[in-house]
């Protein structure tokens, strides 16, 4: 006698009861009809448990888990406002990251609280496990009191040193100069900058009116 080992777990109700039914049926067969319908019942097993992987597969989410709209933070020192953000959305994701898909705009503030330098960015990210923003696209920051503005495609900003950098081209215009570069540390009022490598000096008198 031929004896079936179903995984009860793995077979849909109505598909065990069919095959109760066969195997009751099968005990007065044929040794060779016992072999067809073991081949049979052992191809429907394997399909219907191929199945049952295919419906409880997992999908794992990796959109936001939330979405703030009209954002307007502040960050202050001694009760002081030293910095304040401004943008349309905020998405936050799984790991605490921050993404910011729209325009965002960064106010510095001095001591005696004026704002003395702007930063803007077509969009930003913020790294939670580094506690640094980055911002991308058109990205550019404006000193005031200098009235000096630099101009780069990415911008990274560290609300715990107080620094801004930037790995890639970067071009700053003051009164008199338009300077080149690859590379830029800076604070982050922008009043104290380095270039990395300077590529090229152009002077403001010599450029187009």
């Amino acid at each position: 006698m031929y004896q079936i080992k179903i995984l009860i777990k793995a077979v849909p109700q109505v598909l065990i009861s069919v095959v109760r039914f066969l195997y009751k049926q099968m005990l007065s067969f044929s040794n060779s009809s016992k072999s067809i319908l073991c081949s049979l019942f052992s191809i429907i097993v394997l399909i219907a448990c191929e199945d049952d992987k295919k419906e409880f597969k997992r999908v794992e989410y990796k959109g936001p888990i939330s979405e703030v709209y009209g954002i307007n933070m502040s960050y202050t020192d001694s009760a002081r406002l030293v910095v304040r953000m401004s943008t349309e959305a905020q998405l936050t994701m799984v790991n605490e990251d921050k993404k910011y898909p729209k325009e965002v705009r960064v106010f510095f503030f001095d001591k005696l609280g004026n704002n003395t330098t702007k930063l803007r960015g077509d969009s930003a990210i913020y790294l939670k496990a580094n506690n640094l923003y980055r911002v991308m696209g058109r990205v550019e920051i404006n000193n005031q009191v200098k009235n000096e503005t630099l101009a780069t495609d990415e911008l990274f900003w560290s609300p715990d040193t107080k620094k801004i950098y930037s790995n890639k081209p970067v071009d700053i215009k003051t009164p008199d100069q338009v300077i080149h570069g690859m590379g830029m540390d800076s604070n982050q009022d922008f009043t104290e900058y380095t270039i990395r490598k300077v590529t090229g000096v152009v002077s403001v008198k010599s450029l187009p009116q």
